[in-house]
């Protein structure tokens, strides 16, 4: 499939495999090039390599095992040439099985050839991509993306986050694939001219993200010893650290006013929208205005994080216990408000369930709910667009943003507020980032109370 300019490959995926595969009900990958010619033969590679892996997958085999065959061996093969690099003659006579001082020299051959020979091999059976990518990993060069999943796995992040990062780094890995660059061939003078090219004028927010996501990832990499040296991506830009305040500024993205928050709560639920999402819009709408919580964050909540107070009056909260931050793990009292819908929610559930259920099924709750949500918010008349700017200035985090709002006004100490939005940095001072235990339960209690809900419209 063409898409813009660039070719992607997508094959369906059987229904008896899908939970195998884990890929949804279609494989599909960017090829990485605009040239016809080029992304043939990149997809023909594509086709006999999920051939095996859907081969596999019937078969029972683990996915893992059917996905990285290639790269198992081409990392065998890299130790193997590190061993010959450090002695020769002892690695030769540990391959064919020999004493060292029995080694003649002028039999002895390294594993060079052995590798030529693989990737000649490679190339015949599964096309130029599948052979680049073995010898680039067999000679300790691999692709930029080549520990991309490991470090992905051994980050633990939420779903979201995860996928923005992955988006980041396979963006880069595919700018470096096109100037046939490999991981060790990154210095500082590369990275800077990525962000020249491909970072600077984006969106600080976006630019940003793409720059955390490079950084993070690299210092993974020197952690792991995959590289050495400085990390790249330290103190890179991309442009101006401030924007100028003019007339004409592009305006950011914002709290809902109070008559938006009215349509969004009040409204007849539109004509067309299937049924069954109403109620999850509903209480997911309000437990998000009157918690200031990230919608990821409400989305994934299970059962045995939601605890109710049994006094009626008492302090129950939501446990976070994921997030990108130490400060994002936290306990949110459950405004009076919200505590018939949560409680509603916890009848005949287990304690692993999911407090929205209907979402319990989807491989990113946060981003299918994200997506009712926005059309139901259009629908009922809120929306903002700016000129360059791809979002609506009002979306789902725009709950989030009013809740703070509403604290300031209601007159709570920015740092009460800042422990339960999970923000760090409305405690950064020595005495409360440092002696501080946080503020009480009471405290929290009463900032999250004094958020009210706009009255609706007679």
């Amino acid at each position: 499939m063409l898409k813009g300019n660039t070719w992607w490959f997508k094959r369906d995926i059987p229904a008896a495999i899908r939970a195998t595969i884990g890929r949804g009900t279609a494989y599909q990958v960017n090829l990485g090039t605009g040239d016809i010619r080029v992304a043939a033969e990149r997809r023909d590679g594509l086709k006999r390599e999920t051939d095996q892996l859907y081969s596999d997958a019937r078969a029972g085999k683990p996915l893992t095992a059917a996905r990285d065959r290639l790269r198992e061996s081409a990392e065998a093969w890299a130790a193997e040439l590190a061993s010959y690099s450090l002695d020769p003659m002892a690695w030769y006579a540990a391959a064919t099985r020999q004493s060292p001082q029995d080694v003649d020299p002028a039999d002895a051959f390294g594993p060079h050839e052995i590798i030529e020979a693989e990737v000649e091999r490679l190339r015949r059976a599964h096309g130029d991509g599948a052979a680049t990518r073995f010898s680039r990993i067999a000679s300790g060069r691999p692709s930029v993306d080549h520990y991309l999943d490991r470090y992905l796995t051994e980050a633990g992040l939420a779903a979201k986050t995860t996928n923005e990062r992955r988006g980041c780094i396979r963006r880069f890995a595919r700018w470096a694939e096109t100037e046939g660059l490999t991981i060790a061939d990154i210095s500082r003078g590369v990275a800077g001219r990525y962000v020249s090219a491909e970072i600077a004028g984006r969106n600080r927010s976006t630019a940003n993200k793409h720059l955390g996501a490079l950084k993070l990832y690299w210092d993974h990499l020197i952690n792991r010893g995959a590289v050495t040296g400085e990390n790249p991506w330290k103190g890179q830009r991309s442009g101006s650290r401030a924007r100028s305040v003019s007339r004409d500024r592009t305006p950011d993205e914002r709290a809902f006013t109070a008559p938006e928050m009215r349509a969004l709560l009040s409204s007849p639920y539109p004509r067309g929208m299937r049924s069954e999402f109403e109620p999850q819009l509903r209480d997911m709408m309000r437990i998000a205005a009157l918690s200031g919580m990230r919608l990821a964050e409400i989305a994934t909540l299970k059962v045995s994080e939601c605890v109710i107070a049994g006094d009626g009056g008492g302090l129950g909260y939501f446990d976070v216990t994921h997030g990108k931050t130490r400060a994002a793990l936290r306990k949110v009292p459950i405004h009076s408000d919200v505590a018939p819908i949560v409680e509603a929610r916890l009848k005949a559930k287990g304690a692993n369930d999911w407090l929205f259920h209907e979402l319990a099924g989807e491989k990113n709750a946060g981003d299918v709910f994200g997506k009712r949500f926005a059309a139901y918010r259009k629908r009922v008349g809120v929306d903002e667009r700016a000129e360059g700017k791809r979002r609506s200035l009002v979306n789902f985090h725009s709950f989030r943003r009013w809740f703070i709002t509403e604290a300031e006004r209601a007159g709570q100490m920015v740092h009460i507020i800042s422990a339960i939005a999970g923000h760090e940095d409305g405690r950064q001072s020595m005495a409360l980032g440092t002696y501080s235990g946080g503020p009480s339960e009471a405290q929290l209690k009463a900032c999250v109370e004094a958020v009210k809900l706009p009255k609706p419209l007679p």
